[in-house]
């Protein structure tokens, strides 16, 4: 007997819903956007994307029209901003706890954008609470209205949480998420191969094990500029 395994296109090609959660990395590794070195810095002319940037508008392009409502949630994590004294690992990039989302993929590059301008990059690197959000909003999302959801994280591959990102990745995995990492820059991502959990699943500290491959790790140097293969390995 045949028994055929449905693959994620088909179930876009059957018309379910996604919703996007985009989470950007403001931490201190990225160097300041005022360096022209720095990961997230802005040309004066305006004329160039950043490696952030061209990652938005790259993936964004691919999982965008899945969406019906063009609504998306923007995270940031490891920066400061207002008055704080602490890093925040979890935040909107709205600035606004209770409007999270903007519209369309514009939307995310313009908040991404507006928020370099208001927020101290910092540190450490933490991974579980975006992912934790992430978990709850997964939930959330498909109990209105059937919706699976998909977590972004661009980041430069620093990570200071990697047992509790672990636990989080593990509880996911009986959730309606994804996850996608993105690799911007040409850091060492040696930590995102092991969330990717291609060669042996991950365990969480009570030793459960992950029930199933929910996180994909793109390095986006070795895909950029080709959209077909970026396509490919993001879905």
């Amino acid at each position: 007997v045949l028994i055929k395994k449905p693959t994620f296109y088909d179930y876009l090609h059957s018309g379910i819903q996604l919703n996007l959660i985009t989470a950007i990395d403001f931490t201190a590794s990225n160097r300041d956007p005022r360096d022209p070195r720095s990961l997230h810095y802005l040309a004066p002319s305006g004329d160039s994307f950043n490696q952030y940037q061209q990652c938005i508008k790259s993936v964004g392009e691919i999982l965008c029209p899945y969406d019906s409502d063009q609504l998306f949630p923007v995270l940031g994590f490891g920066a400061k901003f207002g008055n704080q004294t602490t890093t925040q690992h979890c935040f909107p990039l709205t600035f606004d706890n209770e409007k999270p989302c903007v519209k369309g993929l514009d939307g995310i590059l313009d908040v991404y954008q507006n928020a370099l301008s208001q927020v101290c990059l910092s540190g450490p690197t933490l991974f579980a609470p975006i992912i934790r959000y992430a978990n709850q909003l997964a939930v959330q999302s498909f109990q209105e209205s059937k919706t699976y959801t998909i977590l972004l994280i661009l980041t430069d591959g620093i990570i200071n949480d990697m047992q509790d990102t672990c636990d989080a990745i593990v509880e996911a995995g009986r959730l309606p998420l994804s996850i996608i990492i993105v690799g911007v820059g040409n850091a060492n991502f040696n930590k995102m191969d092991i969330l990717d959990a291609d060669d042996s699943p991950l365990i969480s500290r009570t030793g459960e094990k992950e029930c199933r491959d929910l996180v994909q790790f793109v390095p986006f140097n070795k895909f950029a500029g080709n959209g077909v293969i970026l396509a490919s390995e993001v879905l």
